[in-house]
């Protein structure tokens, strides 16, 4: 993946040089900082976004998938700091594709022969680095020496895909984002990348994400907390959809509700043409409650379930009849 926006490579934060008697400011980051001021520009791009600029999703998915590079490169410098260069990377794949081995096994097997990577960079002042693919495929390599288990889930491989589809479409064409899907998308990079920076150790996000989109993260770190204001978010959209263009003295005459799902005990049982029931929750995806209210079959009034009589009729349907239609009134006033 191309880098978003062109900063030298190993650089040192706020340093000063003098330029033809001059004293000039420059703003310099190292890799780490690099991939830490792309996150949290993510972040905040990503909070526009949700607060209903959705132009800002654009620029959210650009400064992530710039900084999902770094990171990747940045655990290739935590191996070795000369691997991150493309002429001893191609030294290395060549290696692994001539005995079949894996890039990891490659780099090991030079390492024992005491082969210096950076004997490759003599009298190459700028060399090139490798790409995120590489760096990926390198990374890929990694497993549990107990359990023999892939460190790099599968899932996240493809969401990067997904997100290097989306970004150069950006870069280089045209695009369209599906709101739901790049929020839903951006979370699971996000998780996929602290479990990443933690297994090999890279830095402390909850030390490092800046302050001001802390609470971004927070939402975004965690699973179900991102879901969860997900699912609210589908049901306020839902609702403004029933209510957009309606007066407010005709509100009453909207047969749309909000009940708590039984299930997962958040409020996020809304009405569903794909349910069975009518109802369906947008957390956990349950049809089922007894509070959902539905028509009497004999005069339309609205009751819950547990409120309707249950009357089988002589072709074999059932009918729903609500307290009066069912008799219980009378029953009850007789007695």
């Amino acid at each position: 993946m191309e880098v978003l926006i062109q900063k030298r490579f190993f650089l040192f934060v706020h340093s000063t040089v003098q330029r033809q008697g001059v004293l000039v400011m420059e703003y310099k980051l190292d890799i780490k900082e690099n991939a830490l001021d792309s996150f949290n520009e993510a972040l905040a791009k990503f909070e526009q976004g949700e607060n209903g600029d959705l132009r800002h999703y654009k620029f959210a998915i650009l400064h992530l998938s710039h900084f999902l590079e770094l990171v990747l490169k940045l655990y290739i410098v935590s191996v070795n700091e000369n691997l991150i260069f493309s002429k001893c990377f191609r030294h290395i794949e060549a290696r692994a594709k001539k005995e079949s081995i894996s890039l990891l096994q490659s780099y090991q097997l030079l390492c024992q022969e005491g082969f210096k990577l950076e004997s490759l960079l003599v009298n190459i002042p700028h060399p090139h680095t490798i790409t995120l693919d590489q760096a990926l495929e390198f990374s890929k390599c990694e497993k549990c020496g107990v359990t023999g288990v892939d460190f790099i889930d599968v899932d996240f491989c493809n969401d990067i895909e997904w997100l290097k589809g989306l970004r150069n479409n950006i870069e280089h064409y045209q695009f369209r984002l599906p709101p739901k899907e790049v929020r839903l998308c951006i979370g699971r990079l996000v998780r996929g990348a602290v479990e990443f920076v933690d297994i090999f150790n890279l830095f402390d996000f909850h030390k490092e994400v800046g302050k001001e989109s802390y609470h971004v993260f927070e939402i975004l770190a965690d699973e179900y907390t991102h879901l969860l204001k997900e699912a609210e978010r589908e049901v306020s959209e839902k609702e403004e959809e029933v209510y957009r263009g309606v007066r407010p003295k005709h509100y009453v005459f909207i047969e749309w509700n909000v009940y708590q799902c039984p299930e997962c005990s958040n409020n996020t049982m809304i009405p569903s043409d794909d349910s069975s029931t009518g109802y369906k929750c947008t957390f956990c995806s349950n049809e089922e409650s007894d509070e959902i209210e539905i028509p009497c079959d004999c005069c339309g009034s609205m009751a819950t379930v547990e409120e309707m009589a249950t009357w089988s009729m002589d072709d074999g349907t059932i009918e729903h009849r609500c307290y009066f239609c069912s008799g219980q009134y009378y029953a009850d006033k007789d007695d």
